[in-house]
Formats: C-alpha cells, sequence, structure tokens
C-alpha cells in the first residue's frame, strides 16, 4: 500500500467504538482523582497550617523529592494555589503519563503479538493508518481531559484556584505529559519485538527519569528543564509570576519529534518484528518448563527480576532522603514549634515520613503483584489456558500458581527495596537499625496481600471486570498521597486498607487487626479460587 495513511479515518471510528466505555471511565476517574480535591484544600489555606506546610514541602529536601519543587519563598505566600499546583501537578502528570503507556503498547504492539494488526494488513489499509488511528484518538483524548479539568476546577470557585488561566496551565502541563509518555511508548513499540518488553523498558526509562528528577530537584533545578519528566511541574501553575507556559510547548514539541521518529521506524520494519534481535532460544528446554510453575516463572522471569533490580535501586535512592531529613531536622528550628518538644520532634518527623514513604513503595509493589496476577486473566482471554487444560492440569494449580508467584514476588520486592533504604542511610547520623526499617516497611504487605486477593476475587467471579483493580489501586495511592492534607470524610477513608494498616513506628502494632485482614485476604482468595473453578473460561 503506497499511502500509509489510507483508511485512518475507518480505523479510528472503530477504535473509538471498541474502547469508548474505557476511555469514559478513563476520563472520569482522572477528573476525579485531580479535580475532586481542590475544594477540600481550603482547610490548607488556614495560616497556621500554611505555615506548618511550608516547612515540610518546601523547605524539607526529602519531600520534594516526593511531591516535586515550588518556587514559592516565604510561608505568606504559600496559599491555597502552590499548595495545590505542588502537590498534585507531579502525581497527576505521572497518573496521566501511566495509563497513556499502557494504553499505547496494548493498542500497538500487543495487538501485533495477538495477530491482529496482521489481520488488518490484510486488507486495503495503509502501513501507518492504525498507529495514526490511535496517535488522533490520544490527542484527542487529552485535549479534551485538560479542557474538562480546568472547567472542572474553574466550577469548583475555591478561592485561590479560581484563576482560569492557572487551572488551564495546569490541566495542558499534567496532560502533556500523558501525551508525551504515549509518543515514549510508540517509539519503543517499533524498537522491542513484544509487549511485556516494550512496556519494561518504557516503564524503566519514566523511573529513571523520576530518579534523576529527584536528585535535580533538591540540587540544581534548573538542570530538570533537560528531563522531560520534570517539564510537568516547571510550568509552576498557581504560582503567580512564575506560571511558563514553555514547559507545555516543549513537552508537545518533543511529542511530535518522537511520532516523527516512529513513523520513519515503523515504516521501515515488518508486522511483529522489532528493530531490536530477539535472543536465540535453548535447543533443549529446562526441566523445570515441564512443571507449570516453573512455565510461568520462565515466561515472568525478565519482568519479575527487572522489578526485584528497580525496587532495591529505588529503595536507595529513598534511602539518600533520610539523610536529607536529619540535616533538615537539625538545621530548621521552625521544625520544633510544630511538634511539642524538642526530642519527639526529630522522631516525630521522621516517623511520619516513614510511613508516607513505606506505604507509597508498597502500592508500587502492589502495582508489580497486580501485573504479574492479572496476567491469568490475559492468557484466559487468548485461549492460552485452554489448550494447557487439554493436559492433566487442575484449574487449583493454575490459579494458586498465579496467586502465589505474586504473593511472593512483592514480599521479595518490599525486602529489596527496604533493604536499599536500610544500606543507604548507613551512613548517617542518626541510623535506623534494620529491625526497625524492616517491621516499618514489611508491614504494608498486609495491605498489598490484601489488593490481591481483591483481584483474585474479581478474575474468579467477574474476570472481564478484573482491570477494575486499577482504579482502587489509584484510589488508595490518592488517599495515602493526599488523604490527610484534604481532610476527608472518615468513611471514605475507611474505603482504603491502607487506613487499617498500624502505622509503624508512629503507632503501636495492633496484631487483632493485621491478623484479621489476612484472614479476610484467604478468605477471598479460597472464594475467588471456587468461582473460577466452577465458571467457564472467558474468550476474546
Amino acid at each position: 500500500m503506497k499511502q500509509p495513511f489510507y483508511k485512518t479515518e475507518v480505523l479510528f471510528r472503530a477504535l473509538l467504538k471498541r474502547d469508548w466505555l474505557k476511555l469514559l471511565f478513563w476520563i472520569l476517574g482522572m477528573l476525579a482523582f485531580a479535580a475532586s480535591g481542590a475544594g477540600k484544600m481550603e482547610v490548607a489555606s488556614n495560616p497556621a497550617t500554611a505555615n506548618s506546610l511550608y516547612t515540610m514541602f518546601v523547605k524539607n529536601p526529602a519531600m520534594i523529592g516526593l511531591f516535586g519543587p515550588t518556587p514559592v519563598n516565604s510561608p505568606a505566600n504559600y496559599s491555597l494555589g502552590p499548595i495545590f499546583g505542588q502537590t498534585m501537578t507531579l502525581i497527576t502528570g505521572i497518573t496521566f503519563a501511566i495509563i497513556s503507556i499502557i494504553y499505547v503498547v496494548n493498542r500497538s504492539r500487543k495487538e501485533e503479538d495477538d495477530g491482529i494488526t496482521e489481520l488488518f494488513r490484510s486488507y486495503s489499509i495503509g502501513k501507518l493508518a492504525n498507529t495514526t488511528a490511535l496517535v488522533i484518538e490520544l490527542i484527542f483524548l487529552h485535549l479534551l481531559m485538560a479542557i474538562l479539568l480546568a472547567f472542572s476546577i474553574q466550577a469548583q470557585n475555591v478561592a485561590g484556584l479560581n484563576d482560569f488561566g492557572s487551572n488551564l496551565l495546569f490541566a495542558f502541563t499534567t496532560s502533556a505529559q500523558g501525551l508525551l509518555w504515549g509518543m515514549f511508548a510508540l517509539l519503543l513499540v517499533q524498537v522491542f519485538s513484544d509487549a511485556s518488553t516494550t512496556k519494561g523498558v518504557t516503564f524503566g526509562l519514566f523511573g529513571l527519569l523520576y530518579i534523576i528528577r529527584m536528585g535535580t530537584d533538591a540540587t540544581n533545578l534548573s538542570l530538570g528543564w533537560f528531563n522531560p519528566l520534570s517539564w510537568v511541574y516547571l510550568a509552576f501553575p498557581y504560582v503567580k509570576g512564575h506560571e511558563n507556559w514553555t514547559s507545555v510547548i516543549l513537552t508537545f514539541s518533543l511529542s511530535l519529534i518522537l511520532l516523527v521518529i516512529s513513523y520513519f521506524l515503523e515504516l521501515k520494519r515488518d508486522v511483529g518484528a522489532g528493530y531490536l534481535p530477539e535472543g536465540q532460544g535453548r535447543a533443549q528446554g529446562k526441566k523445570a518448563l515441564f512443571g507449570f510453575p516453573g512455565l510461568i516463572l520462565s515466561l515472568e522471569k525478565k519482568m519479575i527480576l527487572g522489578w526485584f533490580i528497580g525496587s532495591f535501586v529505588l529503595g536507595l535512592v529513598y534511602g539518600s532522603m533520610f539523610g536529607q531529613m536529619d540535616q533538615f531536622i537539625s538545621s530548621n528550628k521552625t521544625v520544633k514549634e510544630i511538634f511539642v518538644g524538642n526530642e519527639t520532634a526529630a522522631s516525630a518527623i521522621r516517623g511520619n515520613f516513614m510511613v508516607t514513604l513505606f506505604s507509597i513503595l508498597s502500592i508500587l509493589v502492589a502495582a508489580f503483584g497486580v501485573i504479574l496476577l492479572i496476567k491469568m486473566v490475559g492468557e484466559e482471554r487468548r485461549n492460552r489456558l485452554e489448550a494447557l487444560y487439554a493436559l492433566p492440569l487442575s484449574r487449583a494449580k493454575v490459579y494458586f500458581t498465579y496467586v502465589l508467584t505474586a504473593i511472593f514476588s512483592v514480599i521479595v520486592a518490599q525486602f529489596l527495596a527496604l533493604l536499599g533504604i536500610f544500606i543507604e542511610q548507613l551512613g548517617n547520623e542518626n541510623v535506623l537499625s534494620f529491625t526497625e526499617i524492616m517491621k516499618s516497611g514489611m508491614i504494608w504487605l498486609v495491605a498489598v496481600i490484601f489488593v490481591l486477593a481483591i483481584l483474585s476475587l474479581l478474575m474468579g467471579l467477574v474476570p472481564r471486570f478484573a482491570d477494575v483493580i486499577w482504579v482502587y489501586l489509584g484510589f488508595l495511592l490518592f488517599m495515602t498521597y493526599l488523604g490527610k492534607l484534604l481532610n476527608l470524610p472518615k468513611w471514605l477513608e475507611n474505603l482504603s486498607i491502607y487506613s487499617q494498616i498500624p502505622k509503624l513506628p508512629v503507632e503501636k502494632m495492633n496484631l487483632p487487626t493485621v491478623s484479621l485482614i489476612l484472614i479476610l485476604a484467604l478468605v477471598l482468595i479460597l472464594i475467588g479460587y471456587k468461582a473460577y473453578e466452577r465458571r467457564d473460561l472467558i474468550t476474546g
């Protein structure tokens, strides 16, 4: 086909028809995540509260690494707008980016893996038509999301968040980041020959830039202009005199460059192929492959190993923050005015920082577990499990292999992350013991296992809706990240399993509650198994 864009409009309409419900949930979910807390943040505009938040978020390099920087230079100027901009811009941009990466890879490389793209190409369709339809959909989606996000914040008419220009800047800088990472994923789709590797490398690049921005934000903010991920907050929405549309322009420009390169690479390659050669397989299979658990581990070993390494590296990065925290505590007199007593000030700040850090870290580990466990549904949709069930293989073995693999993997990943934190902070003045770090960090695995139990129940009862677990994970991240700051209703807080976990070392261990959560998780897993054992396999 000499016309590479031929029939793009036909594929675009087909794509919308297929994904309209998914896109609608995406839009509503992002609006709920990014805009619903605007009105609730009015509590932060209280002068006393703003002064405390200024000390914790603006002057503390460890918290800057988590939330991003702000150019505000005095507590008097740290009003609701800058508070909202600093705490919400980075996390909203990250959420946009993650969803875009997953969606683009699934609708491009994954469909090549499944043979769908090859089927399309058998008709009179241009070579770039499918990719162009996906790009048009992504552009329209992010433009629509940006406009709706700006208007939804504006409609709440909250003092400090009622400037429409600032709301537009916030909406466009976050949605542009989603488009950018969609284009990064599209470029890497051309390079690698399977969806799993493409996702892994894209998220690896994303994680690397995230770690780099943590360092530059605390040392030299101007270096952030060389990091595309930093552009999301360098626009500084809601900070008068510092608002900058340059980062948005840079983001869209880089997206266009990546798209052009992706087009060029796709025109030169065959369907299903990548530019990096695939490794040669073994002449004879390993003995472990003759068992189902060995087969699963063999298929997922690259992703599991990548997450293990990433968790350890992330732990090293987070561990360096404890040194910054100690320096902050010892050099800032205002800190001692926030807490009662000079000695309790340092321990309280460090303890609360550990709670925030370990809980967010465990949500990332939970995402790893969800990716591993939900593959059972993916394999089922591709009719691969149906072929395996022709062999003497029980549903119990399949179900519990996936569940136990996910559970053991998240335990190891969390341990490696905490080990990295322990090793990195050994050179600090106030060194935390190995036991203290492990007790305070491993307790969050109770919540992670409960999340996996919910997913196992969904896979057993309603497998086509198993992806709903990502909505709950997003809710957990939102509540952990901003729950206390927004002063949300107690009933909403109780919906988060993380609210039931003892916040060590700030709180005391609550063994009955922890035991109850684990028992409920076990019950959900068993109910999920019984449902899976009795239902039909899903197809397509």
